[in-house]
């Protein structure tokens, strides 16, 4: 029986004892929460010296949570998680890790944003197989967080494609982009009308939002000076529903114009076993750093890439791979741009990469086959 308070009361002795306490004043320290997925548990590591802490999570003792994803509101003081097989979101003090409240929606809940000025959470689906519980679902969650001991749903928002997975929101809250992981279409939504608008992602198929294709198969997407939008499509091996032939697609970067919704051409093509993953944006420089998923059958596929955009055309920067990569997952960077973590899903390590020039600089073990998913990183000066 898991105890759903144990990461409190270790918090509290944590702090108390400033075991996340920086060695260097004139350096931020960073935090960083990782969803352990098999473990049924979130994992706070200290980037300083390593030290590992966890908060269990134990929302419905029946089944398994899966906590899968992990968002942070600084401004708020709060973090949140999915469980993508018992269909939670859950809520917590930031200060104390302390569980406020949780939210039940159902339906493999995966990805997450806020608004964190009007206090929303705007909730994906999961990707159906793979990954834990698939999902049909073709809604998005709104999310009212205002009410600082209960959460309640808002809204749900349908978009008529299944499995939207991949999910952004540029820096004023005013529109949420999502991405269709089994469909292959993207959308934008108007927070303030909610009118929704959408395009195919592969003009080659130019199938109906609601036909299941699953050729570029969509992942994430991430919103930069609310002008751009960045998806990776892990693509890969892909079988035509329509005619049964097979094709072998490579794993790439898709670069949009979120103000009119299209596609611009320059996109970036990686091997077609890279499996492009999470994406992320530099804070510093004109830059996005790419999770490669990779395949287990061919060592030394995962890895992570920095591109560069200038002209909305992108750009290898470098490119680090190792054999003792396994399936990576989540990824954030800390806010001087200095440090990338990414999660070791199947190696259960939480990788330390320099910002700069893509070296790996640590692998922090995060448990016995913890299954790591979702990153988030919070810089404390």
């Amino acid at each position: 029986m898991k105890t759903l308070y144990s990461g409190v009361f270790l918090s509290l002795m944590v702090y108390s004892c400033g075991l996340f306490e920086t060695e260097d004043e004139n350096n931020n320290l960073d935090i960083v929460y990782i969803a352990l997925q098999d473990l049924d548990q979130v994992g706070i590591v200290n980037s300083e010296n390593g030290d590992l802490k966890v908060v269990d999570i134990d929302y419905n003792p029946q089944m398994k949570e899966t906590p899968h994803f992990i968002v942070i509101d600084e401004i708020n003081r709060y973090w949140f998680v999915t469980t993508i097989v018992s269909g939670y979101v859950g809520r917590y003090n930031m200060d104390t890790d302390e569980l406020i409240d949780t939210l039940f929606i159902g339906d493999s809940p995966a990805l997450m944003v806020a608004n964190e000025i009007d206090k929303i959470l705007y909730v994906s689906r999961m990707m159906p197989g793979g990954m834990g519980t698939g999902s049909v679902s073709t809604i998005i969650h709104e999310i009212d967080y205002s009410d600082p001991l209960k959460m309640s749903t808002k809204q749900e928002i349908e978009l008529g494609s299944p499995a939207p997975h991949g999910i952004a929101i540029n820096s004023t809250g005013s529109e949420v982009f999502v991405t269709s992981n089994t469909a292959d279409w993207i959308y934008k939504i108007s927070t303030a009308t909610g009118e929704i608008s959408g395009k195919v992602m592969d003009a080659s198929i130019g199938n109906y939002p609601d036909n299941v294709t699953q050729r570029l198969k969509p992942i994430q997407v991430v919103s930069v000076e609310d002008s751009l939008l960045f998806v990776t499509c892990s693509a890969g091996i892909w079988v035509n529903p329509y005619t049964g032939e097979s094709d072998t697609l490579s794993g790439l970067v898709q670069l949009w114009n979120s103000n009119t919704l299209t596609l611009y051409p320059h996109h970036f093509q990686f091997s077609w076993n890279s499996s492009p993953w999470h994406i992320i944006q530099s804070p510093v420089n004109r830059e996005v750093y790419v999770v490669l998923s990779g395949d287990v059958l061919y060592p030394g596929s995962a890895g992570i890439a920095c591109l560069t955009f200038e002209s909305n055309t992108l750009a290898l920067k470098w490119e680090t791979h190792s054999e003792s990569f396994e399936t990576l997952h989540g990824i954030d960077v800390s806010s001087d741009g200095e440090r990338i973590y990414v999660s070791g899903r199947k190696d259960g390590n939480l990788h330390i990469f320099n910002g700069g020039t893509g070296k790996l600089e640590r692998s922090i073990p995060l448990g016995n086959n913890p299954l790591a998913g979702g990153v988030q990183v919070f810089s404390s000066p």
